[in-house]
């Protein structure tokens, strides 16, 4: 870690235990690629984060272990994908303690203050969405959530024409047929995305996912 601050360059670390965090903060990391997954953080954690207020968690939280609805990502995941999607979706108790466990941390981290971006920890294009609804499920507000997909995410990849909207920055953004501060899963009810102020042609998109083959 130290080497790579001489050169200029941040560290992140994926974890899973609570010892190995505590050592990583300890070195100075800079980022959190999950957060403790093996047990709840200790008061010692805690007192580690605030030591090091520059630290920033990316909390992938997995999946909370219920089935999920997932008819909404109908119009671009090919039926019989989604069909196994579907079926994969059922109750499962050994999630939902992995789930309880990381999303108790997420909690405190963030009443904390902890800075919290979102990071999804795999390539599934809707799993932005889903990780949304798994961080207010584990007790962050709407705004909150908002904050972190958008304008701390921008910040700590220094993005500076991301990540909010205001004179001079990319005219990247998304228009919603509901207020996501009322339900998380509003974001998914996109009327309209603009890339550089040029709204996307969706339907052309749709028509591509319906006709690509493997």
């Amino acid at each position: 870690i130290d080497e790579a601050h001489k050169n200029g360059v941040r560290v992140t670390a994926h974890i899973f235990n609570l010892s190995d965090g505590k050592g990583l903060l300890r070195a100075g990391l800079d980022s959190f690629a999950h957060g403790v997954r093996d047990t709840d953080i200790d008061e010692e954690f805690m007192a580690l984060v605030k030591e090091h207020p520059q630290v920033v968690l990316g909390p992938n939280l997995p999946g909370r272990g219920v089935p999920i609805d997932l008819s909404w990502v109908s119009d671009t995941v090919p039926a019989a994908d989604l069909q196994k999607l579907q079926a994969a979706s059922v109750n499962d108790p050994e999630a939902q303690k992995a789930f309880g466990i990381q999303a108790r941390n997420l909690a405190k981290l963030s009443a904390a203050g902890m800075t919290i971006v979102l990071g999804t920890d795999g390539n599934t294009p809707y799993g932005p969405h889903l990780e949304m609804e798994d961080m207010v499920a584990a007790g962050m507000t709407p705004h909150q959530v908002l904050v972190a997909a958008t304008k701390n995410s921008a910040e700590y990849m220094r993005l500076a024409d991301l990540g909010t909207v205001a004179a001079g920055k990319s005219a990247d953004f998304i228009v919603l047929d509901a207020n996501p501060l009322d339900d998380i899963k509003n974001t998914r009810r996109i009327n309209t995305v603009y890339m550089r102020g040029t709204a996307v042609d969706r339907a052309a998109l749709r028509t591509g996912w319906a006709t690509a083959t493997n």
